[in-house]
């Protein structure tokens, strides 16, 4: 349901008042709030993120950004996974990648021929840093979904999610899209482990 004050706050906003960016800061904060908390581990990071979204909304409606004031709340909403989203695309250019010697390295699912192990560290390799990190966390070194979470600033969900998307992908890049039962193990045995 649309805020029904949206109109009038945005028009407040573009021509400067104080008092109604205020009644937006106490409407949106609390959700904001919310939206990252469910997102993100990190409390310093939720914070962060709430806080430049609610200035980034406000810079847009003072500049009337806004073509439709009943579309607010998704407006909001739209800058905060904006907001979200280039935090992460920062976040995973400092991530430690896995290199190539790493994946080499690993004596895990011996039972896998030369080109297949092969096909399967591309296709790793074409994963984006943060997924290749959560994969490499959770299916070598063995953590669960919450230890990864506070290593990578995501929440548990989150890391669930970016897992479980990114082996789909490796699924139907190495099977084809027709498979529809899952073809290899959510997790990778290790060497000494019996396949």
């Amino acid at each position: 349901m649309a805020w029904i004050r949206s109109s009038a706050v945005a028009e407040g906003i573009l021509v400067g008042s104080p008092r109604l960016e205020q009644e937006f800061v106490e409407r949106f904060l609390p959700r904001l709030q919310a939206f990252f908390r469910a997102r993100v581990s990190n409390p310093d990071v939720q914070e962060e993120l709430t806080q430049e979204t609610l200035v980034a909304v406000l810079l847009a409606l003072r500049a009337g950004k806004l073509r439709d004031a009943s579309a607010m709340d998704g407006f909001v909403v739209g800058v905060a996974r904006n907001q979200l989203a280039e935090s992460l695309r920062v976040q995973a250019k400092h991530l430690p990648t896995v290199t190539r010697e790493e994946i080499e390295r690993t004596s895990c699912a011996p039972g896998l021929d030369p080109e297949t192990r092969l096909t399967v560290q591309n296709e790793l390799r074409d994963l984006a840093a943060m997924d290749q990190r959560i994969l490499w966390l959770i299916l070598i070194e063995g953590f669960r979904p919450a230890e990864v979470a506070p290593q990578v600033g995501l929440s548990e969900e989150a890391v669930r999610q970016r897992k479980s998307r990114s082996l789909s992908r490796l699924h139907k890049r190495l099977f084809g899209s027709s498979v529809t039962k899952p073809s290899f193990a959510t997790t990778i045995p290790q060497a000494d482990t019996a396949i």
